[in-house]
């Protein structure tokens, strides 16, 4: 008999005993006070090392998760392509190059890259620079034929194609880069009463326009900036009002654009005029079908899967949690590719997770995903799914590290709403995050926690309003969350005030 299948056996043993045996589980009184207010809640606590469980309310109830669907997002990436995986973004063109000039076009084939930035446009550009190119006489075209065009999926995101003062929303291409996302800088003039400095990054582009009035103020004043983008007239219009301080620092206000592929272009474009390249026009053609007859010019790498996903995780970064869903989606299905595929394709993967679980309450379970970041509300998995999960994460010794690295340390993340809490609390838990205020507000916490025994523990709780009471307080939840988690904890060892 193989290791592997004496490994399997015993694990099936410890989890079989550890779960019939769960007596002494702890009872989740803060989190059960909350459901006696009218909140519904999903939870479930187990020791990883002999599976017993330590604490379980409703586990098999499903809920809608939000953000912690990303878990399954990374699970899957990381089972699919390995931590060290990195997407290849490349140029393209056809004709051929004469004594430096290219005659022919140059084409951006959009690999699908959740992280693509312009620091690796700008490294593209100096590559076509450094493969002899000094000249364009063709038209710069960008490639979005890995998935096709993708149609907006969430309110959120349909919203966004016409307005948007926000960075979440941003819509989804193969060819996208900084998230779909540009910075407007902000920064004060040299006096109060002057205008603001008002500048796009990385380049002001075609697509572009900038209207509104930002004024200097007095040194002390607090700042208000309002910065809202409008598609009209086939550009991205930027709005913004308000007053900055004249001692305050420049800061970005990061919107979503309404056409990526086309930003993606215009910035290629902008960066092979500043590596030296004469370029006859200013803005790119977005083409949605592979072109014929092309060869490879220039290519870079993307940063590592395990680098990517901890700001996708940390963050809850929402652009790059559906375009990695549309990757793995692409795997199955040829191009176009949609959200609702890319949902089915999570789902088949988180039932499957289920069906291997070595306890009865995961394999009951039915859960679904509508995307890979959890702004649809019609995904929904129980705290019993996202335990299984995390199990089947933690014994995939090959993934384990760079899944756990993914997550956020209460000690040490930029996640505001978590840094309050004890020692323990900061230092023993690796968490994700989801919440959601409409139809109901959802609160989502799961992870990893480091238990009294020394064992690793895995967790999960979901918090959702209902229809006669749709908003749980955030900060209600987290406090009753936290609370209960601290109990298991803390069980053996010395409580640490906050």
């Amino acid at each position: 008999m193989s290791m592997a299948v004496l490994r399997g056996l015993a694990a099936c043993t410890l989890f079989g005993v550890g779960l019939l045996h769960s007596a002494a589980a702890a009872s989740l009184q803060q989190l059960r006070g909350l459901a006696a207010q009218g909140a519904v809640i999903s939870a479930r606590v187990v020791d990883l090392s002999d599976g017993r469980n330590l604490a379980a309310l409703n586990p098999g109830q499903a809920l809608i998760p939000a953000s912690v669907s990303k878990l399954y997002t990374a699970a899957a990436a990381l089972e699919h392509w390995g931590a060290d995986y990195r997407f290849t973004t490349r140029i393209l063109y056809t004709g051929e190059i004469r004594k430096g000039e290219l005659h022919g076009d140059l084409i951006l084939q959009g690999a699908g890259d959740p992280g693509l930035t312009n620091a690796q446009l700008w490294t593209l550009a100096q590559r076509v620079r450094a493969a002899g190119i000094t000249k364009l006489n063709g038209a710069v075209l960008v490639d979005q034929s890995l998935f096709g065009r993708v149609r907006c999926d969430t309110e959120d995101r349909c919203n966004a194609l016409a307005n948007s003062r926000d960075a979440y929303n941003a819509p989804l291409s193969a060819a996208g880069f900084d998230y779909s996302n540009v910075c407007l800088r902000v920064a004060p003039g040299t006096r109060a009463g002057e205008p603001a400095r008002l500048s796009f990054e990385p380049f002001e582009l075609p697509m572009f326009g900038l209207r509104g009035n930002v004024r200097t103020l007095s040194a002390g004043t607090k700042t208000q900036v309002d910065v809202t983008r409008i598609t009209a007239d086939g550009r991205n219009w930027f709005y913004a009002r308000g007053g900055i301080a004249a001692d305050a620092p420049a800061r970005c206000y990061y919107r979503s654009v309404s056409k990526p592929a086309l930003y993606a272009g215009e910035a290629l474009i902008a960066f092979l005029a500043h590596a030296g390249i004469e370029v006859p026009h200013s803005t790119a053609r977005v083409v949605s079908k592979p072109q014929s007859d092309t060869h490879v010019l220039a290519e870079v790498k993307g940063t590592p899967l395990s680098q990517q996903l901890r700001g996708m995780l940390v963050y809850s970064n929402n652009y790059m949690a559906d375009t990695l869903a549309l990757d793995l989606a692409r795997t199955a299905n040829p191009a176009p590719v949609s959200m609702k595929e890319a949902g089915r394709w999570l789902t088949r993967f988180a039932r499957r997770i289920d069906a291997q679980s070595l306890w009865e309450g995961a394999r009951k379970g039915q859960p679904k995903l509508d995307s890979g970041s959890g702004l649809t509300v019609g995904s929904r998995v129980s705290a019993d799914d996202l335990v299984a999960l995390l199990a089947k994460v933690y014994h995939n010794y090959g993934d384990f590290p760079a899944f756990l690295g993914a997550l956020t340390v209460p000690g040490q993340t930029p996640v505001d709403m978590l840094k309050n809490g004890s020692k323990i609390w900061a230092t023993r838990v690796a968490v994700k995050t989801g919440s959601l205020n409409s139809p109901v507000s959802v609160f989502a916490l799961a992870g990893y926690m480091r238990l009294p025994n020394g064992h690793w523990g895995a967790f999960a709780v979901l918090v959702n309003g209902t229809r006669h009471q749709p908003q749980v307080g955030l900060w209600t939840a987290l406090t009753a969350t936290r609370g209960d988690l601290l109990s298991i904890l803390t069980s053996t060892a010395d409580v640490d005030k906050p």
